[in-house]
């Protein structure tokens, strides 16, 4: 993952709040890194790019500038295209894009034909422009300030740098530099149905197919009868058999493109490796489990995958580091060791003591987390920190991951209907109301979570890829009605009918128990988080 940045800062002194954020950019992207600086109408422009070598034959360095001066700073994967790009099979997503913009192409319609995850900064010399953009889902993490005299963009920030804000991920946002004052004009998503207060010149067509807007009660629905069915007898009903299909080819594929794109080489070595070069959050629960499982069917044979759990020590037990997630993460161990009898599965116990917590919280993570701040944030940010880190042990000895790729499950909770308070939302309201709160938690995803777990894990020099989040498997989800992605109503129990969909995916794919676990959320499975402290509340530790 990349740190990129820039500032056009009126007059000639140069934007001194990049030395604020440097290390944590240079953190991102530890490969390669270089600044360019030029001079635009009064303004002076500092580009800033480090680069983690995920895609090409070799790192391309930025900023990348082509032969007419254009500038581009680029974070993100680009998995495929709707466009016929002229490009090598060993061109960088950087040299791809660069390359297509330079000869005239439209921004707008190169933004809208990339599937894949990013953040982009570009500028047009010719017409004096500033392009800055979030993808459609929002996966990668970019911060703004925006100022009479100052504009500040930048993958991480400080909390020394005052009124940074994430970039709305609704579209792509045009600076006149030739204009009075930098103010953004949007180019809108059309998915997404935000008021603001941008300027909408057009909207931007991404996803083929619409969410479903209106729900009728499932009155025909095999899941009305009075008695519970199983799995397996669900699993017979042609509705389930095809969605659950559907679901399995569309996680694979996503899981495939993120672990076949990457170096052969791992963080520690400059040629083809057989150490592990992905890894995964695991908490040993469903979302987690079925990554691991699709995992191994595209990683070569004889590497490793790392699966990276956290625990934290609790507060009036001192080294005592037992959670819910560490035993659940052994049972579904042995049960990934049943169906890839072959694989080498690294788990890396990872053990924190209240003490480095304090300090790091402190030294490092407050910062990635800004400018987020709440309890939940603070909960969150934390485990996600020390678990991307994969510092711990494995079998009994001291292990660092050297895995260049992070596969996460962020996504899925929010897509399959994972939370237990959508129970209350169907009882109380019924299905059009959970069809709603299930649209509201998606595209809220960008600005709840999405950019600071990116700046969170991203810290360590890895690749944070969510497969959950893929654009054609979201598209496939959200066309669903809410009913076929889960049922958190009677005859199923809490914990069962919720991600009901993508439990019997699990158990068609032979993870018979961990298809039936509770969702925990990560801040009570690790025992960071104080369940007597509100999650919405303000921090007072960051």
């Amino acid at each position: 993952m990349c740190g990129i940045f820039c500032s056009f800062v009126k007059g000639s002194a140069a934007c001194g709040e990049i030395s604020k954020c440097r290390s944590s950019l240079q953190k991102r992207g530890p490969d390669v890194g270089s600044t360019h600086q030029v001079y635009v109408n009064g303004y002076t422009a500092l580009f800033s790019g480090n680069i983690l070598w995920t895609q090409g034959e070799r790192p391309t360095s930025q900023p990348y500038v082509d032969r007419k001066g254009n500038i581009l700073l680029w974070n993100g994967d680009a998995y495929s295209w709707n466009l016929t790009m002229n490009a090598s099979i060993k061109d960088s997503d950087t040299k791809i894009i660069s390359d297509f913009l330079c000869e005239g192409g439209s921004m707008e319609l190169l933004m809208t034909s990339v599937h894949g995850p990013y953040s982009i900064i570009y500028y047009d010399c010719e017409q004096q422009v500033l392009w800055v953009g979030r993808d459609p889902i929002g996966r990668i993490s970019l911060l703004w300030n925006i100022s009479a005299n100052k504009l500040i963009v930048t993958s991480v920030g400080h909390k020394d740098i005052a009124d940074l804000e994430e970039v709305p991920a609704i579209g792509l946002f045009r600076f006149d530099l030739n204009a009075c004052i930098l103010e953004p004009q949007l180019y809108q998503w059309s998915h997404t149905r935000f008021d603001c207060n941008y300027n909408i010149p057009n909207e931007l067509q991404y996803f083929k197919q619409t969410r479903v807007q209106h729900v009728t009660n499932p009155e025909d629905s095999i899941l009305q009868q009075n008695d519970q069915l199983n799995m397996s007898e669900l699993l017979l009903h042609q509705e389930f058999c095809k969605n659950v299909s559907n679901l399995i080819h569309y996680l694979s594929q996503s899981v495939e493109k993120r672990t076949t794109i990457n170096p052969k080489a791992c963080k520690m070595c400059e040629f083809k490796c057989d150490h592990a070069k992905i890894a995964i959050l695991f908490s040993g629960g469903i979302d987690s489990a079925l990554l691991a499982l699709f995992a191994s069917k595209y990683v070569e044979s004889d590497e490793p995958i790392d699966l990276l759990n956290v625990s934290f020590e609790r507060p009036a037990n001192s080294g005592n580091f037992e959670c819910p997630d560490r035993q659940t993460c052994l049972n579904t161990l042995e049960e990934l060791k049943t169906l890839c009898p072959t694989r080498r599965w690294n788990l890396i116990k990872i053990d924190i003591s209240s003490v480095e917590l304090q300090q790091k919280r402190f030294d490092t993570i407050r910062h990635l987390i800004y400018p987020l701040k709440t309890v939940l944030d603070d909960s969150l940010g934390c485990s996600l920190w020390f678990a991307s880190r994969g510092l711990g042990k494995c079998n009994g000895k001291s292990y660092k991951t050297p895995a260049r790729v992070l596969l996460s499950g962020m996504g899925a909770d929010e897509l399959l209907g994972g939370y237990t308070r959508y129970r209350k939302i169907l009882q109380r309201h019924g299905w059009q109301s959970l069809n709603e709160e299930l649209d509201k938690d998606f595209s809220k995803i960008p600005s709840r979570n999405l950019g600071r777990d990116n700046r969170v894990c991203c810290d360590h020099g890895r690749q944070l890829r969510t497969p959950y989040l893929d654009e054609n498997f979201v598209e496939f989800i959200r066309g669903l009605s809410p009913w076929q992605r889960c049922w958190p109503k009677e005859p199923y129990p809490i914990n069962l009918g919720e991600k009901l969909l993508l439990r019997l995916a699990a158990f068609k794919m032979g993870l018979i128990n961990a298809a039936c676990l509770p969702k925990r959320a990560l801040q009570f499975g690790s025992r960071i988080a104080n369940k007597k402290e509100n999650g919405s509340d303000l921090s007072d530790r960051l």
